[in-house]
């Protein structure tokens, strides 16, 4: 699939949902804010939520006129130039969906396929930070359900691929930094009882202990 316009002109839109830790919250926009020159046509959205779900369908409506755009988990810390990194795959390969690898976790290396001359890993499962061409969910309609954690949206991909059966995968070159992973492995991981009851509220349950 073709670039709708060439890569200068795109316009892009960055969601990033907010729901208690702002300690994350406030690193990460920090991160994106200064991970390189953003040009005019990128917009970011951080709405503060109860349900994901209806977050990211509401992000949907309001971006019809974008050509790509992007989840960013708010403990999450973005690389270096990872917005042209990304494009720059998107403009030489016919994928429609791209994951970054995630640290500590290397899900890149987990659940995607290695192919020989492909920057990226295609694989059938993606993570929670995505990256897709827009036009991808025209005429799709998402059913706005009440649905526990990130749960509601899991299914969104889900139904995404059932559907229009996207070319999608991981990049293993850009990867994210993410703080809040269940494990506790990353340094800048916040150890607390309120962030091990928000956790089990989401329903990711943490392998540490307060």
């Amino acid at each position: 699939m073709p670039l709708p316009k060439p890569i200068k002109n795109l316009k892009i839109a960055i969601l990033v949902p907010s729901y208690k830790r702002p300690e994350y919250t406030k690193a990460c926009l920090e991160s994106i804010r200064t991970a390189q020159e953003y040009p005019k046509d990128v917009e970011v959205f951080t709405p503060i939520h109860n349900s994901l779900r209806s977050v990211i369908i509401d992000f949907f409506d309001k971006t019809q006129d974008c050509d790509f755009i992007c989840k960013v988990d708010n403990d999450c810390l973005v690389p270096k130039n990872w917005l042209n990194d990304i494009l720059e795959v998107f403009d030489k390969y016919p994928v429609d969906i791209l994951s970054p690898n995630v640290s500590p976790s290397n899900a890149a290396f987990t659940h995607g396929e290695y192919v020989e001359g492909l920057p990226y890993r295609p694989a059938k499962i993606i993570g929670g930070l995505w990256f897709m061409r827009r036009p991808l969910i025209d005429g799709l309609k998402f059913s706005n359900y009440e649905v526990t954690g990130i749960l509601g949206a899991i299914a969104i991909l889900r139904q995404i691929y059932s559907i229009k059966s996207p070319e999608m995968g991981w990049l293993p070159s850009v990867t994210f930094e993410d703080m809040g992973h269940w494990s506790g492995k990353h340094p800048d991981h916040i150890k607390t009882k309120e962030h091990s009851d928000y956790s089990h509220e989401v329903g990711r349950e943490v392998s540490w202990a307060v």
